[in-house]
């Protein structure tokens, strides 16, 4: 008879024919031996985002339709953005500041990712507007919370849409320009 490893049994009683109960889980009491959980914040405190690499990917491709500046202000929103679903709650002023952009352009930067769906709005206090990344393009937070944070969120798109037309300010009425 081949002798058996260590961890091989039989399945088989050779001499009855009967087929022997086999436990292919560990038993209860094995159970009770717990590992140590493993951490993934690899310098603590630390949490981690779950980014989807091939929107991402689409975003950083030179003919995304979004510039370098996008990226930053995507980038800072994707490190600094809290758990969950919460805006960040930093002016544009604040973040400009941060990241050595001028404030019209960090302006500019969000107004092109909430037109393609990156960044959603998501508050408003007086004047001053707070967003928050889209959970479809990455999330702070379990998996079960960003399935539900997805359910309502909107697709992104990339390339990056137009934004809309500005018109030019109109005159008013009744006033021309003396002609010389």
């Amino acid at each position: 008879m081949p002798q058996l490893g260590p961890d091989r049994r039989e399945a088989v009683d050779r001499t009855t024919g009967e087929i022997l109960q086999l436990e292919l889980l560990e038993s209860d009491s094995d159970q009770s031996r717990t590992k140590p959980p493993i951490r993934y914040d690899w310098s603590p405190p630390g949490r981690h985002v779950n980014v989807g690499k091939r929107l991402m990917s689409m975003v950083w491709h030179k003919e995304s339709g979004y510039d370098q500046n996008d990226r930053d202000v995507l980038g800072f929103f994707i490190a600094h953005a809290p758990e969950g679903t919460e805006p960040l709650r930093l002016t544009f002023k604040e973040i400009s500041e941060i990241l050595g952009l001028r404030r019209d352009t960090v302006s500019r930067s969000v107004g092109r990712l909430h037109l393609g769906g990156l960044l959603l709005e998501t508050e408003k206090v007086g004047r001053i507007r707070f967003f928050r990344i889209n959970p479809r393009a990455a999330f702070d937070g379990s998996a079960g919370a960003q399935v539900q944070a997805t359910i309502e969120a909107r697709h992104p798109v990339v390339p990056a849409p137009a934004p809309p037309a500005r018109k030019a300010p109109a005159r008013p009425a009744g006033r021309r320009r003396k002609a010389s």
